[in-house]
């Protein structure tokens, strides 16, 4: 073996050992929810240990059983890891918003030298009390991954995510910052990741999120030198419902998934939490809607995804937001696809062992004819 291909392989054996065991035995899922009133039920957790080997827990989660998010995934991680040894667990950290549910918190809410301030001095909030980092400080850097570090490379988590890249990317945010304000928190937002593997080191995952077709702008991966994993956070969902967008998510995906990163795409039943009516009926007929609504974006993602690709489906962040429901397709034998996707206009298709998928982004009609 050439010493480029030695170095190639090395360098693809190191991901596969800090990855997620995958398997195309069935639809690939990973779970991204938090749970406020406490840790994870020995039931719950079983179920979640049983379907996956990838989670992400959110900010918030065990807060009121353990004090801080810090506490609380740590605690979980432990729950999760006793009933499956092979899952990975990521551990929330937003790069660029200050929530008050971690420890962390209390030395940032005393350095305002890391606020970001607008061009005209005031406070840059991205909704009432909740402040943005000022990613162009490096002292503020120096503590946010120093955060990180402490959790995952001293606990039993196996990585971070790094949440809100677009909100930093928008260049809606020129006309807030200034111009050098802007490419300076840009360069900011890089060296926050490269900083980030160096603390952490190889063996640990850098998650991020993530890649987002809307018609302001698109994010492919960033920095793939430094990340692992990339989510799709608003698939067929709110500014990103049309056809070319869908198809743009789902290209991002399957270029993605060829250069050897994870992505997880989390696809939406129609409804989101934010929809104040909808929240306010019963659960059976949130259950219903959502189950009427699986087709067309797991065809979607079906139709794109590779090898570390794993499917979200529920209406939130929070575990009671349809992030433990289950759904016969998940239990269907999928098979390894025997080919890449076929377009044919808007008309996407593709061949699996057990499965045949068929998708129309523009009627958004799909098929799956499981084998």
């Amino acid at each position: 073996m050439g010493s480029l291909a030695f170095l190639a392989a090395a360098a693809a054996s190191g991901k596969d050992e800090r990855y997620p065991e995958f398997s195309w035995d069935t639809v690939p899922i990973a779970f991204h929810f938090g749970k406020n009133a406490g840790l994870m039920t020995p039931a719950e957790a079983e179920f979640v240990a049983s379907r996956s080997n990838f989670i992400c827990l959110e900010k918030g989660h065990a807060v009121r059983t353990h004090g801080s998010t810090e506490a609380g995934i740590e605690a979980e991680a432990v729950q999760l890891k006793k009933l499956n040894p092979k899952m990975k667990v990521i551990f929330y950290w937003n790069t660029f918003l200050d929530y008050a549910m971690y420890d962390a918190h209390d030395e940032y809410a005393q350095r305002p030298e890391w606020w970001l301030r607008k061009a005209d001095g005031e406070l840059d909030f991205k909704s009432k009390g909740l402040m943005r980092y000022d990613l162009s400080n490096p002292d503020f850097r120096d503590w946010w991954t120093d955060v990180a570090a402490e959790a995952i490379n001293q606990g039993n988590t196996d990585g971070v995510f790094m949440d809100a890249f677009p909100q930093v990317e928008n260049k809606g945010n020129i006309e807030l910052w200034g111009q050098e304000k802007y490419d300076a928190i840009q360069q900011g937002l890089k060296d926050i990741i490269r900083e980030t593997r160096e603390k952490l080191g190889d063996d640990k995952l850098i998650v991020y999120n993530g890649i987002r077709s809307t018609p302001n702008w698109s994010m492919g991966t960033v920095e793939t030198e430094y990340t692992d994993a990339a989510m799709i956070e608003h698939f067929g969902y709110f500014n990103s419902r049309s056809k070319e967008l869908m198809l743009q998510d789902i290209l991002e995906m399957e270029r993605a998934g060829k250069a050897g990163e994870i992505v997880v795409m989390k696809a939406w039943p129609g409804f989101a939490w934010i929809d104040k009516e909808m929240m306010q009926k019963p659960l059976k007929e949130k259950r219903k809607l959502a189950k009427d609504n699986l087709l067309f974006p797991l065809a979607c993602f079906l139709a794109g995804a590779q090898e570390n690709c794993y499917f979200i489906y529920n209406w939130g962040y929070r575990m009671e937001m349809g992030c433990l429901e289950w759904y016969p397709e998940f239990d269907k034998p999928l098979g390894k696809p025997l080919g890449e996707m076929s377009r044919d206009g808007w008309k996407l298709s593709r061949d699996y062992e057990h499965a045949s998928v068929w998708v129309d982004l523009e009627s958004k009609e799909a098929k799956i004819d499981w084998r």
